[in-house]
């Protein structure tokens, strides 16, 4: 939830959410900075899949670039988001040690002969924390041009499942255009051939481009897919208030700031459907 409020406070200017919940928010962030770099053993989508490792690190790296995200808020607020921030920062050059495999970054800490896809990064390029160095974007896009399935890139060394909305989060980490075009045409090529004739699953199988999980259809997860419409989208909120005169620009922006909107509603719907599944 930290991660979207501050997607939607920087896509809309409005701050009202965490303004009416400031104490909420501030305990989430505190629990980040107490937890976020070892998160232990959690239950997470990947583990309904694959298992549910001791520190994982795309959960890891969920936590740390929502701690950043929270001290951008306040900045915003014009508080002092400081001791997050350098906590986050820390915590992001930790992680890269502590993640460190012999191709890409395992899945859980110490574990280096396993791999993830890592698709929380997506944020960081998303929110713009800058919490992370190229190199790791570099590394991670090796990563995935040698790991694609037929029908898409698995979440880890340790499963052939995968998610289309989870792929798309990679394919806005790749440091390529090559290699993000190659993500998504496999999402692409399991949507017009894979072997389910059914609504949209949210998890399949890589390989065989079948679902393999009973009921993963037809649910709003699949919103994840329209990330890369807001990547670089940033804040539309001033482009728009400019150009409230009237004339052709203005109408863009406009159009602009509410298919933003529309993309933020999506991607609460996947977060909700995520938090609804492991409750």
């Amino acid at each position: 939830m930290m991660i979207v409020t501050a997607a939607l406070i920087k896509a809309t200017g409005n701050t009202a959410i965490i303004s009416e919940n400031a104490d909420l928010y501030k305990t989430w962030a505190d629990y980040l900075k107490a937890n976020a770099l070892i998160p232990g053993i959690q239950s997470t989508t990947d583990g309904v899949m694959a298992g549910a490792p001791s520190n994982d690190t795309n959960l890891a790296l969920k936590g740390v670039i929502a701690l950043k995200a929270y001290a951008d808020i306040l900045s915003t607020l014009g508080q002092d988001g400081s001791t997050y921030s350098d906590t986050a920062k820390s915590y992001a050059s930790q992680w890269q040690s502590l993640a460190e495999a012999s191709f890409g970054f395992a899945a859980s800490y110490g574990d280096s002969g396993s791999w993830s896809i890592c698709y929380n990064l997506f944020a960081d390029k998303w929110l713009k924390t800058g919490l992370f160095p190229e190199s790791v974007f570099q590394k991670m896009g090796s990563l995935y041009a040698s790991n694609m399935n037929n029908y898409g890139l698995p979440l880890g060394s340790r499963t052939t499942l995968t998610s289309s909305h989870w792929m798309v989060f990679a394919a806005g980490v790749a440091p390529d255009i090559t290699t993000r075009n190659l993500i998504i045409s496999a999402a692409q090529d399991y949507i017009q051939n894979g072997k389910d004739a059914m609504p949209w699953p949210s998890i399949y199988d890589s390989i065989g481009g079948n679902a393999t999980v009973a009921g993963v259809y037809n649910r709003p997860a699949v919103g994840g897919v329209y990330a890369l419409l807001v990547q670089d989208l940033g804040s539309t909120v001033s482009t728009a208030n400019s150009n409230s005169g009237g004339g052709s620009n203005g109408s863009n922006s406009r159009v602009v700031l509410r298919s933003a909107n529309l993309v933020l509603i999506y991607i609460f719907s996947f977060i909700s459907s995520t938090l609804l599944s492991l409750a």
